[in-house]
């Protein structure tokens, strides 16, 4: 079994029952998994993916800034290797510009909002009408531009959240899990 294999359990037991050390070891096994790997190996992107989403976990736990800053690092560091073209550059996308979003709720840097703008935008690019993650790209990318609204009072963002989180209901209509979290990104917007 793989480090990174393990470690992918030990995350999952934590979302299951919330043992900060699961993901404590979660986060040494990706550490370790990146060693044997030189710098710009093919092989790093998974494990700094991996690492990356450990680390944001125990940030929301925890809240220790460090890991949010070190997660956005490592996101983009994934992100690198997942060049357009990668199946799961999208996932990478929608990472990092999750990152930056917490971290503009953190320290209030509009660069922050906006860096996740683009980024929410590029991974909804890759999640044409039929994928299984757009609805998610959707609701993301309109509450970054609610946000956006709201700092700096641009008309247009707020116009293209409603546009976005009114395309979010329709492809999660009552009943789907994803309703609710649909109703309160248009009520948010």
């Amino acid at each position: 079994m793989s480090l990174n294999n393990l470690a992918d359990y030990l995350q999952k037991r934590f979302h299951k029952h919330y043992q900060i050390h699961d993901l404590e070891e979660a986060i040494g096994l990706h550490r370790a998994a990146l060693e044997p790997y030189p710098s710009g190996h093919s092989d790093r992107d998974s494990s700094l993916h991996l690492l990356a989403l450990c680390l944001v976990n125990r940030y929301d736990r925890q809240g220790d800034v460090a890991d949010l800053e070190k997660a956005a690092t490592f996101a983009r560091a994934a992100l690198e290797f997942r060049l357009p073209g990668h199946p799961r550059r999208d996932v990478c996308l929608n990472n990092l510009a999750d990152d930056l979003q917490k971290r503009f709720h953190k320290h209030d840097l509009a660069q922050d909002l906006d860096e996740a703008i683009e980024l929410h935008r590029a991974a909804l690019e890759l999640r044409p009408i039929g994928h299984s993650k757009r609805a998610s790209s959707l609701r993301l990318l309109a509450l970054c531009l609610s946000n956006r609204h709201d700092k700096q009072g641009v008309v247009i963002d707020l116009a293209e959240a409603l546009s976005l989180a009114r395309e979010t209901m329709k492809l999660c209509p009552p009943g789907h899990t994803d309703h609710g979290v649909s109703l309160n990104t248009l009520a948010d917007s």
